[in-house]
């Protein structure tokens, strides 16, 4: 069965110590060549206007663009490499995909759909609802709270994102993105009002800290793998989630697919746009080919 990552395609502007770089971006971007550099059957159901960002050639991931009134761009701004916080503006079109343009012959050949909302409306618990018919759902909840005010993202809403829980196997989110849709500032408190209101699984990543996992009413510290260096931060949430859902196939221990997901969100900190590893990449990185 092959994966999928639905949601926008984005053209983003990396500043990072005063220097500027422009790439594809969005969890469609990050996860999607990831998950095909970790050995999954990969499809990418990308939203963007007609000016395309460039999709590497020679990637295995197959992009199918789901058309959209422009593409979203991004400006992440960094004041160093290893800076755990960004400054993050945005110009935004609609991109809304809705189930009326997915082909369901292309959904059935579909195990699981990492769902990369960019911006509010990108996505609807009535989509949501629609595609776990298909396939196993592990939702990015990023994008669901965040509303363009003045250029600049702000996050608003976060009641939004509860009505989605019930339909995913597993959410993903930051420390903060917890605190902030759940109205609570210990963790293990945030993470039982998300597991009450439907979600089956948690993934909180942590930065330089690590990451946590609520799996099967268990939590499962999870340690940070330092990098060589940090040349580049951004899309690293978004390669840990990617290395997450491919352990699932791989390990049957939670603690496992955690620190596999850890060391592909290390080595993608490691160079600047996409995962450029491999699974055996990460299995020697961790010591355990």
């Amino acid at each position: 069965m092959k994966t999928a990552v639905a949601g926008p395609l984005s053209r983003d502007r990396n500043i990072i110590g005063g220097k500027s770089y422009e790439r594809p971006g969005g969890v469609t971007y990050y996860s999607g060549i990831a998950l095909a550099r970790l050995g999954a059957d990969t499809l990418v159901l990308g939203t963007c206007g007609e000016d395309i960002p460039p999709w590497p050639e020679n990637e295995s991931a197959t992009l199918v663009r789901i058309p959209a009134a422009g593409t979203i761009e991004f400006i992440n701004e960094y004041a160093t490499a290893d800076c755990d916080c960004r400054r993050q503006r945005a110009v935004v079109h609609e991109n809304t995909i809705t189930p009326a343009q997915l082909d369901p012959e292309e959904l059935s050949k579909i195990g699981r759909i990492i769902l990369g909302p960019l911006i509010h409306d990108n996505i609807s618990p009535a989509l949501v609802e629609f595609l776990a018919g298909f396939g196993k759902l592990a939702l990015a909840v990023q994008g669901l709270i965040r509303y363009l005010e003045n250029g600049k993202i702000i996050w608003a809403k976060p009641e939004r994102v509860l009505p989605m829980l019930p339909f995913c196997e597993y959410a993903a989110m930051d420390e903060s993105e917890l605190r902030f849709i759940s109205g609570r500032e210990e963790l293990d408190e945030g993470a039982r009002v998300l597991l009450d209101a439907g979600a089956a699984g948690l993934i909180v990543t942590r930065g330089s800290e690590g990451s946590v996992l609520y799996i099967d009413a268990k939590r499962y510290d999870i340690p940070a793998f330092g990098p060589q260096r940090i040349v580049d931060p951004t899309g690293a949430g978004d390669s840990y989630l990617a290395g997450f859902i491919r352990a699932l196939d791989l390990y049957d221990d939670p603690v496992r697919q955690g620190e596999f997901a850890a060391m592909t969100a290390t080595i993608s900190l490691e160079n600047s746009g996409a995962f450029r590893g491999s699974a055996d990449s990460v299995l020697q990185r961790l010591g355990w080919g």
